[in-house]
């Protein structure tokens, strides 16, 4: 949109004219209306006769003062306000109604339907502290903020700061339908904080009280949520994860915590995981606070989440990046150390097991796109920005600073982060000054390796080239690594090659070799003379980031023997090799999936099994010949249930299959057996139903054609909370006719009376995706294909772009003819559409090519 997308060489300039910010700002939630009041006072320094601008967007400006001068509030438009002719030092004052909003961004607005109570949470990341008060909106120019915030009485605000006592005002306010008084509440200003790291958070929140332990003194700690919600907070547990962060972060970062307090908050209809305001976390209600039991997958990504997020208060808010180009030295770090701690001061010892199967696995998908990026690269503008919240962000530069610290030493790895962080302390950083620090403490260069790992897009494909003697002992192994044609840039890589033997007790780890690649062929002089393997993994334990195409011997191994696989890493590693096998046409799909439902019931890793069902109902619906998904899909829910039946009642593997079922019901009368559950004519040993787990009973149900539209709202009636709303929307859109598709989509795409709410969106979008059959979607090809840009239009950024990926018509692969022809057809029309979208659209197309070989390959081997 002209003016609210902020070009980095706008930021640029606008950072060469205007320094040393500070803003005082004032808020007032009291107002029954879809606005609420802000005032702003923002001072700053200025080359002097300059001009620069403001930013406000989604607010009607009505007063504006430019050093004591009155403007004209016309002057407001397209989101901006030109500040023209400017001193030395500068005061400027903006005030306005601003818009609250329900897409997850801004100020977020958010009713509950059990009492009507209003909840507002901001989310300012990447560019819409703009839509709150007046800033100058760009991640280099850090400031101390001042909130003074007004509000009913009955209500909490936390923000930066420590929390103060709120002061009584007269007046009055009305909240779902009663009266109250008003309150304000006067923080303190804050260090220099970039404009996205700000927070406030305003409603009747429930808090836990804590406090963490620092090398400074005590931290006031609390963790927050909705009250409904107030007995799942398991703040105790969220608590000891932090203390555990703080106590390894400031021993290896060197540096105390740096701010006043440490604040979590578990808020409704968030788009992320979580964010890193400063001393003010705001966590997804939706994703990490449990109303049921929790997977053990779910447990620790939690966790890994708490870490990440701590992390971030030194690498990101103490030291931001200068422009988002570097968003990877937030992000990348986080994820890196956010795993590393889990796995160094958790119960999750085997974080880096879960890292591989999910994250990294996405990442290499990601990574194999036309729309690839290196690890660092360049964001031209805000709108871009979305597109940079991606895995290759996180999980791949997460693994290359993995291999950095591998590469120069642990020690002196994070000896060079310490003194990066010491250097830039409360200011802004780029890639080259990180790594300068990293390269004085290892007295080596690194620009060589950060040309091959973070400037390099592309992943590449480790594979086995082995020859045995007639005694059965490698007579030659080498290592090749093929680079992608589009990026052909080969990396070096220090790898753990083993050899696996098969026996009566199972497959085990005969010999291994540590090796170093670099270059097309490695040779392995060491294992000649080893036993031969009959499982050869030339990346055993996960130690770099590259694909893995296995050797026939390990594949014929694996046919029979995979379920002999008892180390978690090794199942993860082999289950992820055969998955990338397929989607590159060198396996065919139903092989895959045999090994996915030979494996589940024996995971030892709980996200692993939580990853691999998803990707396994991906290749059933995708990857496998049309013509055998259902049939596939139907014997593999039997498969599930003669599994579940042998399940040790209570642990986590009997939850993970129950829901695995629950997905792959194909049939109605796989669907009643959810039903008997859910209405509790028949039950699990160990496995009371839940609220959560109810929900994806009922979704199951849905999809397989058990439950009509009328029976979800009767499940719907029976829990009026938030989160049976939104699960519900899903459960609507799983139902396994064109009609209920149909209304999904026009719920998206033709709402009557505006967008839905974010999180509501995510489960229509998740819900029409679902469908055993993809045929379900053939009738809404063309009003999809109509309507995508106009969907986007009015739900443009993180919320446009989830679900316009979720909705995209790829199942239709091998079901309808031309489908990649209407895409790429579609692409021409919309040549001027915006980048987001047409990313989402580019990537769909190479899906659908990438389906449509592996469906071949699947075909062939009937």
């Amino acid at each position: 949109m002209p003016g609210l997308n902020l070009t980095k060489a706008e930021a640029v300039e606008r950072a060469a004219t205007v320094a040393n910010v500070s803003y005082r700002v004032d808020l007032d939630f009291t107002a029954t209306a879809d606005t609420f009041r802000s005032d702003t006072v923002v001072e700053f320094d200025a080359v002097d006769g300059a001009s620069t601008f403001i930013e406000a967007a989604g607010a009607r400006i009505d007063l504006i003062e430019l050093n004591g001068e009155a403007l004209d509030p016309v002057l407001h438009a397209e989101g901006r306000i030109v500040l023209a002719p400017l001193r030395a030092r500068n005061t400027l004052r903006v005030a306005g109604d601003f818009a609250y909003r329900n897409d997850g961004q801004g100020i977020h607005r958010f009713v509950d339907p059990a009492d009507g109570e209003v909840y507002l949470y901001s989310q300012f990341a990447a560019n819409d502290a703009r839509a709150a008060f007046a800033c100058f909106d760009q991640p280099d120019l850090k400031a101390p903020f001042t909130f003074t915030v007004t509000v009913p009485d009955h209500w909490v605000v936390v923000s930066n700061s420590p929390t103060p006592e709120p002061e009584p005002l007269d007046g009055l306010a009305t909240v779902a339908d009663a009266d109250h008084g008003t309150a304000r509440w006067s923080f303190g200003p804050t260090a220099p904080i970039p404009t996205y790291g700000a927070a406030v958070v305003a409603g009747p929140y429930a808090f836990h009280e804590g406090l963490l332990h620092s090398a400074k003194g005590d931290v006031p700690a609390r963790v927050y949520g909705r009250r409904e919600l107030e007995e799942h907070f398991d703040a105790e547990r969220v608590l000891a994860d932090t203390q555990a962060g703080l106590d390894l972060y400031e021993r290896v970062f060197r540096t105390d915590y740096p701010y006043e307090k440490y604040d979590q908050i578990y808020v409704p209809q968030y788009n992320l995981g979580a964010m890193e305001n400063i001393g003010c976390v705001t966590i997804s209600e939706d994703r990490l606070l449990f109303r049921g039991r929790a997977s053990a997958a779910n447990l620790e990504f939690r966790t890994v989440v708490v870490l990440h997020e701590l992390a971030h208060m030194w690498f990101g808010n103490l030291v931001t990046m200068r422009w988002w180009d570097d968003l990877w030295l937030n992000e990348s770090f986080a994820e890196f150390i956010g795993t590393w701690a889990a796995a160094e001061v958790s119960e999750w010892t085997d974080a880096w097991v879960t890292f591989a199967a999910d994250r990294k696995s996405v990442a290499y998908v990601q990574d194999q796109l036309p729309t690839t990026h290196a690890i660092v690269t360049e964001v031209p503008d805000t709108e871009a920005t979305v597109s940079a919240f991606d895995m290759i962000t996180y999980a791949k530069g997460a693994s290359a600073l993995k291999q950095l610290a591998e590469q120069v030493g642990e020690a002196v790895f994070f000896r060079g982060v310490a003194s990066y962080l010491k250097r830039y302390r409360h200011g802004n950083a780029t890639l080259a000054e990180f790594l300068a620090e990293v390269e004085q403490a290892a007295d080596r260069p690194l620009d060589a390796w950060a040309r091959v790992w973070l400037e390099t897009p592309g992943v590449t494909t480790l594979r086995a080239i082995v020859t045995e003697d007639d005694a059965g002992r490698i007579s030659r192994l080498a290592i090749a690594e093929d680079v992608p044609a589009e990026h052909p840039v080969g990396r070096p890589h220090r790898v753990r090659v083993a050899g696996y033997l098969l026996g009566e007790e199972g497959l085990h780890r005969s010999w291994s070799v540590d090796v170093g690649l670099d270059g097309e062929l490695t040779e392995v002089g060491a294992a000649v003379g080893l036993a031969a393997p009959d499982l050869l993994l030339v990346n055993d334990q996960d130690l770099t980031y590259a694909k893995l195409h296995l050797d026939d011997r390990s594949l014929e191994t694996l046919r029979d023997g995979i379920g002999a696989i008892d180390e978690p890493m090794v199942q993860a590693t082999v289950l992820d090799a055969l998955w990338h096998m397929v989607r590159d046409g060198s396996l065919p799909a139903q092989v895959y999936v045999d090994a996915v439902l030979t494996l589940l019931p024996r995971l030892r890793n709980s996200a692993t099994a939580e990853s691999h069902v998803r990707l396994t109902v991906f290749a059933l619906t995708r990857y496998v010949a049309p013509e055998l998904t259902l049939s596939l899909t139907e014997a593999a829910a039997e498969r599930m249930w003669a599994a579940l039946a042998g399940a040790a009642p209570g642990g986590d593997p009997q939850l993970q299959l129950l829901k695995a079922y629950a997905w792959f019901a194909t049939t109605p009368d796989q669907g009643e057996r959810l039903r008997a559950l859910v209405d509790g004519s028949a039950e699990l040993e160990g496995l009371p139903l839940d609220s959560d787990l109810r929900w994806d009973l009922v979704a199951g149900m849905a999809a397989s054609g058990a439950a009509t539209l009328e029976q979800v709202d009767v499940y719907a009636a029976r829990d009026v909370t938030s989160a049976g709303q939104r699960r519900a929307a899903g459960a609507r859109a799983a139902i396994a006719s064109p009609d209920a598709k149909r209304a999904a989509w026009d719920a998206l795409a033709h709402p009557a009376t505006g967008p839905a709410t974010n999180a509501v969106q995510f489960e229509l979008a998740a819900g029409l995706a679902r469908a055993v059959d993809p045929r379900l979607l053939v009738p809404l090809l063309d009003d999809l294909l109509a309507g995508l840009r106009g969907y986007y239009d009015a739900n443009a950024g993180f919320v446009g772009a989830r679900v316009v990926k979720a909705v995209l018509p790829t199942a239709l692969t091998g079901r309808v003819d031309g489908i990649a022809e209407r895409l790429e057809t579609w692409l021409t029309a919309n040549a001027d559409a915006p980048s987001v979208l047409r990313k989402a659209v580019i990537e769909a197309l190479d899906h659908v090519r990438r389906a449509a070989v592996a469906q071949a390959v699947s075909r062939s081997a009937r």
